[in-house]
C-alpha cells in the first residue's frame, strides 16, 4: 500500500515592517497586530533599533512598535528584527505626525520613547522638531490613561523646548539619564564623549 505524506503548513512569515503608503494609513489592531492584548510601547524614531531589540528580548510580555523616517534605517531594522525573530516587535516607516494621526488607536499606548531627536538648532527649522505642541496633542490622544513617557536628548536648547511642550500637556519629572543603562546607539556614544544628556519622565496627568 502506497504510504500517504502530509506535508507540514508552513507558518506565514512575520511580516515586521510597515509602510503604510503601501498598506495604508488605517488604525491599526494591536491585537490583530501582534497576536495578542499586551501592552504597547512605541518608540518614535527608532534609528538602527537598539532599543526596540533590546527591550522586546527583556521583556516579551510587552508589545513595541517603532516609527522610523528613513527608509534607510526602516530597512535595517526590518532585517534586524526579522533575523532576530522577536514576534513582539513591528517597526513602521512614515513621519511620526502622520503615523500618530492616522494609525494609532485613542488610548492604545501604555509608553512613549523619544531618544535623541533631530535638534533643528537652526531657527527657521525649529518648527520641524519632534516634541511640539501637535504632536503633544496626539500623545495625549493615544496614551491610556495610566501611560508615561521619557524624553531624551544631548543638545540642550532643543530639550528645553521640548520640555517646556511636555510640561504643558503631561506632569513632568526631570531625571538623571545616567541612572538608566544606555538605550540607544547614541546614548551609549555620547556617554563615552562625555557629552550632557538631558531627560524629563512625562505622564498623563490624572
Amino acid at each position: 500500500m502506497e504510504e500517504v505524506r502530509h506535508e507540514a503548513t508552513a507558518k506565514p512569515a512575520v511580516a515586521f515592517g510597515i509602510n503604510p503608503r503601501f498598506t495604508g494609513f488605517e488604525r491599526l489592531d494591536f491585537e490583530a497586530l501582534f497576536g495578542n492584548a499586551n501592552r504597547v510601547a512605541l518608540e518614535i524614531g527608532s534609528g538602527k533599533g537598539r532599543f526596540l531589540m533590546t527591550s522586546a528580548a527583556a521583556r516579551p510580555d510587552v508589545n513595541f512598535l517603532g516609527i522610523e523616517k528613513s527608509l534607510h534605517y526602516y530597512r535595517v531594522i526590518e532585517k534586524r528584527l526579522a533575523r532576530a525573530a522577536l514576534p513582539n516587535t513591528r517597526i513602521i516607516n512614515h513621519d511620526a505626525l502622520r503615523v500618530l494621526g492616522a494609525m494609532i488607536p485613542d488610548a492604545s499606548l501604555s509608553e512613549v520613547h523619544i531618544y535623541f531627536p533631530d535638534p533643528w538648532p537652526r531657527k527657521r527649522e525649529q518648527k520641524r522638531r519632534l516634541v511640539r505642541p501637535e504632536i503633544a496633542e496626539l500623545l495625549l490622544r493615544v496614551m491610556r490613561p495610566d501611560a508615561s513617557g521619557v524624553y531624551v536628548s544631548d543638545h540642550q536648547d532643543a530639550f528645553l523646548a521640548g520640555r517646556d511642550v511636555l510640561m504643558t500637556y503631561f506632569a513632568t519629572e526631570d531625571r538623571n539619564a545616567l541612572d538608566t543603562p544606555p538605550r540607544t546607539n547614541y546614548e551609549a556614544k555620547y556617554r563615552i564623549e562625555g557629552r550632557p544628556i538631558y531627560e524629563v519622565r512625562f505622564r498623563v496627568r490624572s
